[in-house]
């Protein structure tokens, strides 16, 4: 997902406007896989963990490859808790999708700009501007609309695990962009954590259970919707204006309840669709006019958890 506090250098000049369009494409396809997130977990029959570590493990794999050399580096502890900040948003996203409507799980994910905010003042005295608190509590009142939609205990908890990843995924973005962190590291941290950390429900999942088609979507969510869509997006946003890839991958969280509902029927109800548009308005706003709360880091922090 896109967060407001990524800001990245302007483009150089000699990219061409086929090659920034080139990068808007890769960018939109990226989040188009990011947004198929919702179909798969919910189709795979398993434990929320289990498809979480098996995700987890073909994602690190991916990440092997597409980093070699640049992983050989010394650990600290900004660049471990950026891990494991990961491991946690990974694991909840998956557990609340099981739990709670694909709209609702991605949208209180999305709440995770606010959370930067938050902890920009808490942690470093960042002092947001007059319009960011107001955008701030705009966003807070679509939230508690998720609430308000189905009372039941299983969904009201899947919503308030949904709502935690927000918080740990802006906790992501803060120790990514803090100089000491090695970007790479942390997110092979967190893949390989979020594999060991469901690895017990991985291997105790039934034999019956272990059929083709799950494991097909297994391969689909861990090979082309994380993984896939990150490279897109690595190549994509050295080719694109920052704003233009932050609106562009906003098709994330629009379209991954549209894919549920078409295929699963899933219906996210009135009140967490009206409660979707003002947290959709609210994040578009400060994608518009970037937070800033520490220096950027590079390029390569993720924007998707899902």
């Amino acid at each position: 997902m896109s967060t407001a506090t990524e800001t990245k250098k302007p483009l150089p000049e000699s990219v061409s406007p086929s090659q920034q369009h080139k990068g808007s494409l890769a960018i939109l396809a990226a989040a188009l896989l990011w947004s198929t997130a919702g179909l798969l977990i919910k189709y795979i029959p398993w434990h929320p963990m289990a498809i979480a570590s098996g995700r987890g493990l073909l994602v690190a794999l991916i990440m092997l490859v597409y980093y070699r050399k640049r992983l050989t580096v010394r650990l600290n502890l900004t660049t471990w808790l950026s891990g494991l900040a990961l491991v946690a948003t990974q694991s909840l996203f998956v557990i609340a999708n099981k739990l709670t409507t694909a709209a609702n799980a991605i949208m209180l994910q999305y709440s995770a700009p606010i959370f930067i905010i938050v902890i920009g003042l808490v942690l470093y005295r960042s002092r947001p501007a007059r319009r960011d608190v107001l955008i701030m509590f705009w966003a807070l009142a679509g939230i508690v609309l998720f609430f308000f939609d189905d009372l039941s205990a299983g969904h009201q908890l899947g919503n308030l695990l949904a709502l935690v990843t927000g918080l740990t995924f802006a906790a992501v973005f803060v120790f990514n962009n803090r100089p000491d962190c090695h970007v790479p590291a942390a997110l092979l941290i967190g893949q390989i954590g979020t594999f060991l950390a469901g690895l017990p429900w991985l291997l105790a999942l039934p034999r019956e259970q272990i059929q083709p088609m799950p494991v097909f979507a297994l391969l689909m969510l861990g090979l082309f919707q994380h993984g896939l869509g990150y490279i897109l997006f690595q190549f994509g946003i050295r080719l694109t204006q920052p704003l233009n890839a932050s609106l562009l991958s906003m098709i994330e969280p629009i379209m991954n309840p549209v894919w549920v509902f078409l295929l699963l029927n899933e219906k996210p109800g009135r009140m967490a669709l009206i409660g979707a548009v003002i947290v959709i308005s609210a994040v578009l706003y400060l994608n518009l006019r970037p937070v800033r709360i520490t220096r950027p880091a590079a390029s390569e922090t993720p924007l998707s958890e899902s």
